[in-house]
C-alpha cells in the first residue's frame, strides 16, 4: 500500500521526476511496435515516422494508422458529422446535460475575469501600445484512453472561446463517446466555428500541424496525452504553437495534524486513479496522521472502480512523506513546483504567500483538487513535471497574440534618433545607422 517516507528517503524517489520524453514504454507496445514495424523501434522514431507519413499521404495516412494503431475504419468519414453531436445531445441524461452547462458557465465567467485588453499611450512621445488579436485556428487533442473526459473539452476549450479564437478544431480517437459529443455540441452554441476528428495519437498531431485534405491545418495545439502525443507536439512545435510537454499529473497535499485522515486519503486516491502514472504525495508533519491516512486508504482502495490503477500509482509514483516542519514542506514544495498544491492545515492562507512554485493552490479540506477538476473555475490545464517554476495553467493568454504598436511623432524621432544612430554605429550596423541619420 501507500509507504511512508523519511524526507532523506523521498529524496532518493519520488521527489525525482522521470522525464516524460524518456518514459520507457511497456513491454506490450513494444510488441506492437515490432508487429507494426517489423522491429523494435524508439518511441520518437516512431512519431517521425507517422509524421512523414501523414506529410506525404494526408488522409489516406490517417485511415491506415488509425486501422492499424486503434483498430478503427474511419475511411467512410473522418470528420463527425453535426447531425451526430446534436443526437448524442438529446440522448445524454438530462441531470448530466444540466451539469455540463453549468460547468461550462462557471468555467467561461472564472475566464471573463482575466485581464486582456489592448493599451496605448501617448507618453513616449506619439502612440505606444500592444494589441491583442486572437489566434486564428486551434487545434485540442482529447484523450480517448479508458474514461470519457468531457472536463477536458470544457476547461481547454472555454479560454479559447473568451480570446475571440475563429475556427476550433478537436481532435479525438475512435469509437468517441457521447458525452465528448454532446459536450461539443454546447460548445458549439457560442458562435465559433467548431469541428470534431475522429482521429487520435500521432496521426492527429501530425494532421493538425500540417493540414490533410479533411483536416485543416492549425496555428497552435493544446491537449494531453500519451508519450507518443507528447513526442508528437513536441516535434511539430515551430511549425505550429504548443502549450507545452506535459507529463503524468501530479498533486501534493501539505498537511499538518489537525487534517482529517480520511478526507487526505479520498484526495490522494482521486489523483491516483487518473493514471498508471499519477504522481500522489502527502507531505505532513505528523506521524500520526501519516498512519491514519495509510489505514484510511486501504479502507477505502477496494471500493474504487480503477482500484488497479490507483494502487498502482499510489504505491510506485505516490508516498506519505513526514517531515520536520511547514517551514521545510515548503521548501520541498517550491523545489518540486507540482501541477496541484491542496494546502489543509489550521491556517492555510498563512502558508499561501511563501508558494512560490505550484500550477494551482487549492486552499482548506474544502477547496479540494477535484473541485478544480471539474466546476470551480479555472482551467483545470495545469503545468506538470516541474514546470509551473515557469510556466502557468492553461489561459486567456494562451490563446491570443502580442503585436507591438509604434507610432512615433516626429518630435520624438527627432530627440530620439541620433541615439539609435550612434547605438547602431557601435554595433557596426552602417545601414542601421544611415537609415536613423536620415530621420534626424
Amino acid at each position: 500500500m501507500i509507504p511512508i517516507y523519511s524526507l532523506e528517503e523521498a529524496k532518493k524517489s519520488i521527489l525525482i521526476r522521470k522525464s516524460i520524453v524518456n518514459t520507457p514504454v511497456s513491454p506490450q507496445i513494444n510488441n506492437k511496435i515490432i508487429k507494426i514495424f517489423g522491429k523494435p523501434l524508439t518511441p520518437q522514431e516512431v512519431v517521425k515516422r507517422i509524421i512523414n507519413d501523414v506529410i506525404e499521404k494526408g488522409d489516406l495516412a490517417l485511415i491506415e494508422w488509425t486501422k492499424k494503431l486503434d483498430n478503427t475504419d474511419i475511411s467512410n468519414s473522418i470528420e463527425v458529422k453535426v447531425d451526430l453531436m446534436e443526437t448524442a445531445l438529446k440522448s445524454i441524461d438530462a441531470k448530466i446535460k444540466e451539469v455540463l452547462i453549468k460547468t461550462i458557465d462557471r468555467i467561461l465567467a472564472f475566464h471573463r475575469k482575466q485581464p486582456i485588453s489592448s493599451w496605448t499611450t501617448n507618453d513616449l512621445g506619439g502612440s505606444l501600445g500592444q494589441i491583442l488579436t486572437p489566434i486564428q485556428s486551434v487545434g485540442f487533442y482529447v484523450p480517448g484512453g479508458s474514461a470519457p473526459l468531457p472536463s477536458t473539452i470544457i476547461h481547454s476549450v472555454c479560454p479559447a472561446i473568451i480570446a475571440g479564437i475563429e475556427e476550433i478544431i478537436i481532435v479525438t480517437p475512435s469509437p468517441i463517446s457521447p458525452i465528448i459529443l454532446a459536450t461539443c455540441n454546447l460548445m458549439r452554441d457560442f458562435n465559433i466555428k467548431l469541428r470534431v476528428f475522429r482521429i487520435g495519437g500521432i496521426q492527429a498531431i501530425a494532421a493538425l500541424a500540417f493540414g490533410t485534405e479533411s483536416v485543416p491545418k492549425v496555428n497552435k495545439i493544446v491537449g494531453p496525452g500519451n508519450i507518443f502525443v507528447t513526442l508528437a507536439k513536441r516535434e511539430v512545435y515551430g511549425i505550429v504553437g504548443i502549450d507545452g510537454i506535459t507529463g503524468p499529473t501530479e498533486a501534493v497535499i501539505l498537511a499538518d495534524g489537525s487534517a482529517d485522515p480520511e478526507l487526505l486519503a479520498s484526495d490522494l486516491l482521486a489523483q491516483a486513479e487518473h493514471d498508471f502514472l499519477s504522481i500522489p504525495i502527502l507531505l505532513t508533519t505528523s506521524p500520526d496522521l501519516a498512519n491514519m491516512v495509510k489505514s484510511s486508504i486501504e479502507e477505502q482502495i477496494p471500493k474504487l472502480s480503477r482500484a488497479e490503477i490507483a494502487q498502482y500509482a499510489i504505491e510506485n509514483n505516490g508516498g506519505i512523506i513526514i517531515v520536520s516542519s511547514l517551514k521545510e514542506a515548503i521548501s520541498i514544495i517550491n523545489n518540486f513546483a507540482p501541477e496541484h498544491l491542496s494546502i489543509i492545515t489550521k491556517d492555510p492562507q498563512e502558508i499561501l504567500p511563501q508558494i512560490k512554485n505550484a500550477g494551482g493552490v487549492f486552499l482548506g479540506e474544502f477547496s479540494c483538487e477535484v473541485m478544480g477538476d471539474y466546476i470551480a473555475g479555472p482551467s483545470h490545464v495545469m503545468p506538470t513535471g516541474g514546470a509551473a517554476k515557469f510556466s502557468s495553467p492553461l489561459s486567456v493568454l494562451d490563446f491570443l497574440k502580442i503585436t507591438s504598436l509604434i507610432a512615433l511623432d516626429t518630435k520624438t524621432v527627432k530627440s530620439i534618433a541620433p541615439l539609435a544612430e550612434l547605438l547602431a554605429r557601435n554595433e557596426e550596423l552602417t545601414a542601421h545607422s544611415e537609415a536613423a541619420r536620415r530621420r534626424i
